[in-house]
């Protein structure tokens, strides 16, 4: 996006108070936004639906309707869900700041700031927001186009193709914009974990750990979007691979994963299972994706098992299973559970975000084996993940 088109777009400021209006305006007016500005909950949403907004400056605390609800309900409308929302609020506010977060702001500006913080935070989201514009106005023609031209059908899957390519590129774009500030986060809140920058109260200790982990989660969502791009394209390297060293491992990364949600492990591989032909990494990562979702959807002192066996009905195969004790996966959700960003209930994932793409990599790794997963699943009595691979030609594959 050029400079001419970031200052060309509509800014809507919703403050209370005329001196907050004017503080961002002032900051605002000399780059070249068109700017409106209201002072109350309603007149935001009024504003939002009869004008081209393309960012909101939201203070919390509006009069008639206040900045969280005002927030949600923008989110939660097609129409205004890409709107991206910056959150003002007043200094020292853990619960503001967790609020503004539940409520769906992309960003939150804590008082006092100035004016490169501010400029830096609309300069970020307006780019994102024009990339996403673009997508869907390039997706909205090419609709069209199909409906109206099917004459025209190989060309418009093959623009179709591009739009995911883009689409591609724009979300792993963005993941490796995120992973330099999040390392700077990381490596700050490990200081002040650590004492490094003076002793901390147990309240603020609390606080730090729970922007660890939150810093933690973060990081796991951007690897899944890195490692899906990656798999798109990704060349798998074949070899004889024995299976009771991939799960030990598997079991070993995310043991201390299971022991903070108190869920037991269970193996029952045999040690004399042949090695099976696939790439080991990629393997691991499919097998560990599956055993990560049984973790979450299991109950506190419940327990994950992982299990392999010659196939009975075809014994060129070994049958992999992860089976849990979670609450079960209705039929309806069978089927587009392994679609990308597509997440289960959350209220059964012992509190842990997602994006939804761990079952979708998995699936994706295994297709790429020659195998499918299937699940057996009951209401209430947990679920099995289970998929099958070739035994290795050890005569024309070296053993591993």
């Amino acid at each position: 996006m050029d400079a001419g088109q970031e200052t060309a777009a509509t800014v809507l400021i919703a403050a209370g108070k005329a001196s907050s209006r004017a503080l961002l305006r002032d900051v605002l007016r000399p780059e070249g936004y068109r700017l409106v500005e209201v002072s109350d909950g309603l007149a935001v949403l009024n504003g939002v639906a009869v004008q081209a907004v393309d960012l909101v400056l939201l203070d919390a605390r509006l009069p008639r309707i206040d900045g969280y609800e005002v927030c949600r309900r923008l989110k939660s409308d097609p129409a205004t869900a890409a709107l991206p929302i910056i959150m003002v609020m007043t200094t020292g506010g853990l619960e503001e700041e967790r609020r503004g977060v539940e409520a769906g702001a992309d960003d939150l500006l804590i008082r006092p700031f100035n004016a490169v913080e501010l400029l830096a935070r609309v300069r970020s989201l307006l780019r994102l927001k024009r990339l996403y514009d673009k997508l869907e106005a390039g997706k909205r023609e090419l609709e069209i186009q199909v409906v109206e031209r099917t004459a025209q059908l190989r060309q418009a899957l093959s623009r179709l193709q591009e739009l995911d390519r883009l689409r591609s590129q724009f979300v792993s774009s963005v993941s490796h914009e995120l992973r330099t500030p999040l390392m700077y986060v990381k490596g700050w809140l490990d200081l002040l974990a650590e004492g490094a920058l003076g002793a901390l109260t147990r309240e603020q200790q609390e606080a730090v750990e729970r922007a660890q982990e939150g810093a933690r989660q973060l990081t796991r969502l951007i690897e899944h979007v890195l490692d899906f791009g990656q798999l798109r394209v990704a060349s798998f390297q074949f070899e004889p691979v024995r299976l009771p060293e991939v799960v030990a491992n598997v079991v070993k990364v995310l043991a201390p994963a299971a022991a903070e949600y108190q869920i037991a492990l269970e193996v029952s591989v045999p040690a004399d299972l042949p090695p099976v032909r696939a790439d080991p990494r990629y393997l691991a990562q499919a097998l560990g994706e599956l055993v990560d979702n049984a973790i979450k959807f299991s109950p506190p002192q419940g327990h994950v098992r992982i299990a392999a066996h010659l196939d009975p009905q075809a014994r060129d195969k070994v049958v992999v299973a992860v089976s849990d004790q979670g609450p079960g996966i209705p039929p309806t959700a069978l089927q587009e559970m392994f679609h990308p960003f597509v997440q289960l209930d959350a209220a059964a994932q012992q509190g842990q975000g997602g994006m939804g793409l761990g079952l979708a990599l998995a699936s994706l790794v295994l297709a790429g084996h020659g195998s499918e997963i299937e699940v057996d699943s009951r209401l209430g009595a947990g679920s099995t993940f289970r998929f099958r691979l070739a035994i290795a030609e050890s005569r024309s594959e070296p053993s591993r």
